[in-house]
């Protein structure tokens, strides 16, 4: 079955990124292996920007929201759409499924296997959110601000 989960990212508002942002953005299936090879294309789209000052926080976050479109959000046969930005000020991680419910930060009881996916990504990245998507579903992201050395600085 086809997916109608469209490319949005690369149609929305191409107005309102920097014009010296850059941008990826590729469909993965619903598997269980989704979040690696999501995990995979975000580290190597960083690291051939040479953007690898949060690598393991977006790797960390790409996975866990990834998960969560896996599990909870992308009804069977639908496509989950990862798109990786280098803005001005700060990378960003975004995942958009065409799930109607929305994810919310939940304290799971202490034995709970699952439930901190949110939270890990809460504590990791410096902002996240949902947003709505044009068509069905939404979109979930984290940001994370640029890592600047003071000038002088020398390794």
């Amino acid at each position: 079955m086809a997916s109608r989960l469209t490319n949005e990212a690369t149609d929305t508002a191409p107005h309102l990124l920097p014009s010296t942002g850059r941008h990826r953005t590729t469909l993965f299936p619903r598997r269980r292996t989704t979040p690696r090879t999501a995990r995979d294309f975000v580290a190597a789209t960083l690291t051939e920007w040479g953007e690898t000052s949060r690598l393991d926080d977006m790797r960390l976050c790409t996975s866990e929201l990834v998960t969560n479109a896996v599990l909870h959000g992308t009804p069977v046969g639908r496509l989950i759409l990862v798109r990786v930005e280098s803005l001005d000020e700060e990378l960003r991680i975004e995942v958009h499924d065409s799930g109607e419910n929305r994810p919310t930060q939940r304290v799971p009881e202490e034995s709970a296997v699952d439930g901190r996916g949110l939270l890990i990504v809460a504590a990791t990245a410096d902002k996240w959110g949902v947003k709505e998507r044009t068509g069905p579903g939404k979109r979930v992201w984290a940001a994370f601000n640029r890592i600047t050395e003071p000038q002088g600085a020398t390794s």
